[in-house]
């Protein structure tokens, strides 16, 4: 059975990522269908407040979350709140005077709500925390953002604020106050947005400040389109650009969240999260490029005020210019003088580098000799560069002999093999395989103190001897911190790689006399976690060396079975939650043991795939399941909508013949390749998107279906979803047992029905087994269900039967 992995500390964010998605989707979906005008503005005018208070209360909560952090974050938060609010209550009254007026008065109360939108959330950025540069770098800074607020100013002045003063020449003053006031606040929020880009470059957490500024962004292009349609009398209420405005206003929200999530994970681990700030360094090193690119902007404006007239004089506009010139100008000579400086001290650096590099040469010639190098090469691995096994075993016969002279000390010896190497070596190659393994040495080395002894013993296989001093606590401890630095993800030649280990742990209590007797034991113990379901860690006991001569002998037996067909398989309804008809039965292994009669798949199928012998019985249990829906198609001919699941093991997928031995079975059963749904597991996505990808395409050019096993359980990895040809995922039974438990576990099922029914999947509820949950599943319209309620997995003659009910359009009560 495979193990719920406990949510992260991003799940928080990344809901609300999906959230903002599933909105924007929907609000561009339903603008493009209605077609009426009347009815776009109705909506538009309902759905955008709604929106921005939800925007404003995550910025309340995210004020309020921060204020165990910092009283000046707080109070930002709580100014970029209040301006998300007073953008809500500009939109609510702009929408009643709307549907309830003929005609919107101008100016309105609305305006006044939308102009205090800009400097709330200007004094909110301005209060959020900036570390302060070198005084060098401040004046920079501030040169940059006086050259892009001097040539946005120009822009705006010709093409918005001059067109718009003369279009409406004939307003009032207070008219033409209120409309000048829309693009001077894009001005205002341009100076925001530079506060951010500008802002120290070591903060800790930028996060929630980028996506602040992306919200911006986007609130300046979409203000300048509509004061640019407005003058051409082109803009109508409802169309797509208000889509921007709620985008941006969904951003700010997820600023709030991201900023929540950061003070949660600060409280939780002590710092905050660090995923996004790479990313986000890099997009900023731009910003000492930005201001010469608003140089060039402006430059062309005064090359076309030469071709077409422009509200500002040419000489104006010509000062305006050569004043931007001048302040890019003092900024060159700011930096000249800093790289001066900088070359200066670099060369003095160079010269006290040069002077310690050839005193460590000299060194390095005088102890190097060509006995030392033969004899690091012979005690260490040439790969990665770790002691070998000879070196390991010689340490721990020190320690063994240490331990026999004082009581008191203690030590452990770790056995650990990486789970999952064979497929990604077999599949990516041997190349990455070595590279994977180079990593894993040194992610490990990082886990161990300097007396600590790690060592490469061949293939995938390390063993650690550590000197502890808190007994099984501490060696667990360790294990723990190793297993948690393998299994996280590594980019390898383009690939993504995740993996885990399994360890076996044996501590010196036991009086052991040779080094080889603790790695037998270590051995055993590192099996007993693999068989454990892998990703753990064991401690040897005596029980676990009869249990591996057990295990060595169910192998054998296994073998003896395979050729005495003492296999069976059974089948477990899948049910229409619509119709509670069968829709496929999911084909499961049984083993008729001699001795100890039928035996389940969890007794041995994580043998046979430790084995091999899982490539084998897997083709066995295709070729079986295929001929037997086969027989029931032929005996029952109206029902041949009823398919067959067989589940398809990590190792039987990544064989180079598994698509031949899918068509073999195709062909020698009859059976329609649309009756066959193969389900697999989503660690198949993840160790090798190329190679899983050409199987799923070819599969799918025949016609099989392909699903998704225990969906939620592993890796999740949504992304890979849209591109794969999957038909259906498998709800993991965990999700349905948190049914009724609180209200997560049903919305986290509602959001998985939600995306498989938005990549066109089905959805298919596994462990069903009791009627709130059934009646739970139904509610929200999830497709297809199983579990021990509906049906536990039958033979053939009892599966039979169901099907003859049925064909007669009457389910058993053993089904419902």
């Amino acid at each position: 059975m495979r193990t719920f992995t406990p949510s992260r500390p991003f799940n928080l964010f990344l809901l609300a990522v999906l959230f903002t998605v599933i909105v924007l989707s929907l609000d561009l979906t339903i603008s493009l269908i209605l077609r009426d005008p009347q009815q776009r503005t109705v909506y538009s005018d309902v759905i955008s407040p709604i929106i921005d208070l939800l925007a404003s209360g995550a910025l309340f909560i995210a004020a309020q979350q921060s204020a165990t952090h910092s009283k000046r974050h707080a109070i930002a938060w709580t100014m970029i709140g209040l301006s998300t609010l007073a953008y809500a209550l500009g939109d609510t009254t702009w929408g009643i005077l709307e549907l309830g007026l003929s005609e919107p008065p101008f100016p309105s109360i609305a305006d006044i709500f939308y102009i205090a939108n800009y400097p709330l959330l200007l004094i909110g950025v301005f209060l959020l925390p900036n570390k302060p540069d070198i005084r060098e770098d401040e004046i920079k800074k501030v040169l940059d953002a006086g050259i892009v607020m001097v040539a946005a100013f120009l822009g705006f002045w010709n093409f918005l604020i001059g067109p718009m003063v003369s279009a409406n020449s004939t307003y009032s003053f207070l008219e033409q106050a209120i409309l000048l006031a829309y693009p001077a606040g894009d001005l205002v929020l341009l100076w925001a947005l530079l506060r951010i880009i500008y802002r120290g470059s070591d903060q800790p957490n930028e996060a929630p400040t980028f996506l602040l500024a992306g919200s911006i962004a986007i609130t300046i292009v979409a203000d300048c389109i509509y004061s640019y349609q407005a003058l051409l009398g082109t803009y109508a209420s409802g169309g797509v650009l208000d889509i921007s405005w709620r985008a941006a206003v969904l951003l700010t929200a997820l600023a709030g969240i991201s900023q929540i999530n950061a003070i949660q994970s600060l409280r939780r681990t002590g710092e905050f999260p660090r995923r996004l700030e790479v990313f986000i360094r890099q997009v900023k090193t731009i910003a000492p490029y930005f201001s010469y690119l608003w140089l060039f902007a402006a430059y062309i404006l005064l090359v076309r005020s030469r071709l077409v007239p422009l509200p500002m004089d040419f000489l104006s506009l010509s000062l305006a210019v050569g004043g931007i010139i001048g302040l890019v100008f003092l900024r060159q000579v700011i930096t000249l003088l800093e790289n001066n400086k900088l070359n200066a001290r670099l060369q003095i650096q160079t010269r006290e580098l040069e002077k310690t590099n050839q005193e460590l040469h000299n060194e390095i010639v005088e102890r190097k000799t060509a006995e030392q190098k033969l004899m690091y090469d012979s005690l260490h691995d040439a790969m990665t560069g770790l002691p070998n096994r000879v070196l390991f075993l010689d340490r721990l016969g020190q320690v063994i002999e240490n331990s026999k002279r004082h009581a008191e000390y203690i030590f452990a010896v770790l056995f650990v093999d990486i789970d999952h190497f064979k497929i990604i070596n077999d599949s990516l190659g041997h190349l990455t395989g070595d590279q994977l393994l180079i990593s894993i040495a040194q992610r490990m080395k990082a886990c161990l103190r300097s007396s600590d002894t790690v060592a490469r013993f061949g293939g995938d296989e390390f063993a650690i001897l550590l000197e502890i001093s808190g007994g099984k606590v501490s060696a667990a401890s360790v294990a723990q911190k190793i297993q948690e630095a393998i299994k996280l993800p590594l980019k390898l030649d383009g690939h993504e790689l995740y993996t885990t280990a399994s360890i076996g742990i044996v501590l010196n209590v036991m009086g052991y006399e040779q080094p080889e007797e603790i790695l037998r034991d270590a051995d055993i113990a590192m099996y007993q976690a693999k068989a454990s379901g892998k990703a753990r860690f064991k401690i040897f006991d005596i029980e676990m060396r009869s249990q591996a001569f057990s295990r060595l002998e169910l192998e054998q037996e296994l073998r003896t079975a395979l050729e005495n067909e003492e296999f069976q398989l059974h089948y477990q309804p899948i049910i229409s939650m619509e119709t509670n008809q069968v829709a496929s039965f999911e084909a499961l292994i049984r083993w008729g043991h001699p001795q100890r009669g039928l035996l389940p798949p969890a007794d041995f199928l994580s043998i046979a795939e430790e084995s091999g012998l899982i490539l084998p019985l897997g083709k066995w249990i295709l070729d079986e399941a295929c001929q037997q829906l086969m027989k029931w198609h032929q005996k029952h001919p109206s029902l041949q909508n009823v398919s067959i699941n067989v589940n398809v093991s990590n190792r039987q997928f990544s064989q180079p013949n598994f698509v031949e031995e899918v068509i073999e079975a195709l062909q020698l059963s009859g059976l329609k390749a649309d009756s066959l749904r193969l389900e697999i597991t989503e660690s198949v996505l993840i160790s090798n998107f190329a190679a899983a990808n050409k199987v799923f395409t070819q599969l799918r050019n025949l016609g099989v279906q392909l699903q998704i096993d225990d969906f939620g359980s592993g890796y999740s990895a949504l992304g890979y979803l849209q591109h794969f040809p999957i038909s259906a995922v498998k709800i993991d039974k965990s999700f349905i047992d948190e049914m009724g438990k609180g209200h997560r576990g049903t919305e986290l099922i509602r959001a998985i029905v939600s995306m498989t029914r938005e990549l066109g999947m089905d959805a298919i509820a596994e462990g069903i087994e009791t009627k709130e949950q059934l009646n739970g599943l139904k509610s929200l319209a999830c497709g297809f269900g199983q579990g021990f309620l509906l049906s536990k997995p039958l033979d053939k003659e009892s599966a039979e039967k169901i099907l003859a009910k049925q064909e007669d359009n009457v389910l058993g009560s053993s089904i419902v």
